[in-house]
């Protein structure tokens, strides 16, 4: 009986497996590139700061390593002032980032956006969990309605040059379709600083709803990194670790 049962749960796993590949693989963009920045005004302000776009906020958790200096000093913004733009799709999420949201003075601005971080604007269906969200199909999630933002659009409406700009990515894979749209943008520059959290253990490139190739995203990441850009390496489990840890 514990074989038949074994045998059960591990074709009935496979079975899963195989309909979440059969997904990804007929999965589009509902939307192309947008690269194209030049109708975008920049911010009215004239003086510098740091400029903190966390794309797949989850609970804040990013938010508060960079309030710990791990993104860079906030001593070393320019006047010592930031504005963080926390992204998520999740609203599982939504409470806690309102809190996030809360403690905002002037000087120390946080938006808020629950929007799908993507390179062109569409409205579309995540899938999430209560840990996570993707455009790409996932298993055991939930469907929502959602708004996608434009990163490159973002970043060229939120910054002006000197300012220091520190933009995060952990988003489920979708990185494989953004970055090549952004290494084609105009929004690049040495004040700013990518920390991708790349998502082979998931699948890399196979969750892709541009259907890019490795070598592509690679290349884009070297056009990213000719133009001045720093992209370190970047991984980060905190929200993971605090699931598992509570």
């Amino acid at each position: 009986m514990f074989r038949f049962l074994l045998v059960t749960l591990l074709v009935s796993e496979s079975s899963a497996t195989s309909l979440r590949a059969e997904r990804l693989q007929t999965a589009q963009s509902p939307c192309e590139c947008q690269a194209d920045t030049s109708s975008i005004p920049r911010p009215q302000r004239t003086q510098p700061r740091c400029i903190f776009i966390d794309l797949g906020a989850a609970d804040g958790n990013s938010y508060n390593m960079f309030l710990n200096g791990e993104y860079g000093q906030i001593s070393d913004c320019p006047n010592q002032e930031y504005e963080a733009y926390l992204v998520e799709a999740n609203p599982h999420f939504e409470t806690e980032l309102n809190n996030k949201a809360a403690t905002s003075v002037p000087g120390k601005e946080i938006y808020i956006m629950m929007n799908g971080a993507w390179m062109c604007e569409a409205d579309t269906t995540f899938h999430v969990t209560s840990a996570a969200s993707s455009l790409a199909p996932q298993g055991n999630a939930e469907d929502v309605k959602v708004h996608l933002i434009n990163t490159i659009s973002l970043i060229k409406s939120k910054t002006i040059p000197g300012d220091k700009v520190l933009l995060k990515v952990d988003i489920e894979g979708a990185e494989f379709d953004i970055i090549p749209c952004l290494a084609q943008s105009d929004v690049l520059s040495p004040d700013m600083t990518a920390f991708v959290e790349e998502h082979y253990f998931l699948g890399g490139v196979k969750r892709s709803l541009t259907h890019v190739k490795d070598k592509d995203y690679k290349a884009a990441k070297e056009v990213m990194i000719s133009k001045g850009v720093k992209m370190p390496h970047y991984s980060s489990l905190t929200l993971l670790s605090n699931l598992t840890d509570s």
